[in-house]
């Protein structure tokens, strides 16, 4: 089971007909999974900055797509929501506490949230050199990559503590750690190497190291081994 699966599994959409609110949903892979499942909502609203969802999402009925600035208030009325699902937008906001408050706004009493995030701190690389491996990943999760207003790459392990301190009841707190073995271009590990690397951009020595490394983890995958894994950290939450 992936992250995806997970995600709806923790959602418990367990009647055809309700209204579930996808917050940062990308390309739609949870939205994708929310449709498949044994119980179909009756609509899920497709929530980001900008509209990235699959062209055949965008054309289900059952799929409304939304454009929204997730630190502003929440396009939704009070309590008409009855589960929210949002993955990896925490470290990306100015307040995540506001937006748990308004997550427990729009849902309806008994309505569930499923908050989580990656801690980005936890990436596990095979490599020939540990040391710059470990120094790589510090780097990362230091730097904001131009692209992000704002980053934390240890958000995954902040979440109970935001849960906490929530209008929520806080129902459990999940964690796992998929292995993944590929390094191709679109791959989770290849994605997190490139922001390594790009981290150490400004650094000609560790940007020289940083590209070779690149190389030598290739070739650990080419053989057959290397091995991937970072922790993606939920809370499941209940309005009361």
């Amino acid at each position: 089971m992936g992250r995806h699966e997970r995600l709806v599994d923790l959602a418990d959409v367990d009647s055809d007909g309700l209204v579930v609110a996808d917050l940062g949903c990308g390309t739609g892979r949870t939205v994708r999974r929310l449709l498949a499942g044994e119980h179909v909502p009756a609509t899920v609203h497709a929530v980001d900055q900008a509209v990235d969802l699959d062209d055949d999402l965008l054309a289900d009925p059952r799929v409304v797509s939304r454009v929204a600035d997730l630190d502003e208030p929440l396009p939704f009325a009070d309590a008409a929501v009855d589960r929210i699902v949002s993955m990896n937008v925490a470290e990306s906001l100015a307040d995540p506490a506001q937006f748990l408050r308004e997550c427990a706004r729009v849902l309806r009493p008994g309505g569930l949230a499923v908050i989580g995030h990656t801690d980005f701190d936890t990436a596990l690389f095979t490599s020939d050199d540990d040391a710059l491996t470990r120094l790589l990943v510090d780097r990362f999760v230091a730097v904001v990559p131009d692209w992000q207003v704002r980053a934390d790459g240890f958000m995954g392990r902040k979440l109970l503590w935001l849960a906490t301190d929530s209008p929520f009841e806080l129902l459990g707190v999940h964690s796992w750690a998929d292995a993944h073995r590929r390094f191709d271009e679109g791959s989770l590990a290849w994605k997190i190497a490139m922001g390594m690397v790009a981290a150490a951009a400004d650094d000609p020595d560790l940007s020289g190291r940083a590209a070779a490394w690149i190389g030598s983890v290739r070739r650990l995958a080419d053989e057959g081994r290397f091995l991937f894994a970072v922790t993606d950290v939920v809370v499941v939450l209940r309005r009361p």
